[in-house]
């Protein structure tokens, strides 16, 4: 399957289709670190082939590090009440055969994963991993600095 992906500042799915403000960048300037990023949305289109339609797809996003590490890209509560970092988010999709559908035409799935209160303790690389069905389809680089002293 192919994936394309874009980093902006917010988008929605809306019947079939991306709605995107910001768009199309790459870098984060804070004015100090730890820096707390208020939102980003990743959006992405999947493309899947006709032989793969009617069948369900897992699809995982995850932020790592230069270094490969897992970045936090959010809290979710644990079972004891305290805060637990979340390290991927994703789900499951399928898409049919509508009956207009041509024999070898392939079908595009939308997404818009909006991030809210993305932390970082220190300037670095940072990639958006997007993988389908547990193989790596895609991967986003993302800088985040210090913005320069004026």
């Amino acid at each position: 399957m192919r994936v394309n992906a874009f980093l902006c500042d917010s988008a929605e799915v809306v019947q079939g289709k991306i709605y995107a403000l910001g768009a199309g960048w790459n870098v984060i300037n804070v004015r100090s670190f730890p820096a707390v990023h208020r939102r980003l949305t990743l959006a992405a289109t999947v493309h899947v082939p006709f032989t793969a339609t009617n069948e369900p797809h897992r699809f995982e996003v995850k932020l790592v590090t230069e270094d490969g590490k897992d970045h936090a890209i959010g809290l979710r509560m644990g079972e004891d009440g305290k805060p637990v970092p979340v390290h991927g988010v994703g789900g499951e999709f399928t898409l049919g055969r509508p009956v207009q559908l041509v024999d070898g035409d392939e079908q595009v799935a939308p997404f818009a994963f909006p991030f809210d209160g993305l932390r970082f303790t220190e300037p670095g690389m940072f990639s958006w991993v997007l993988s389908i069905d547990g193989e790596e389809a895609a991967r986003l680089a993302m800088r985040v600095q210090q913005a320069p002293q004026a």
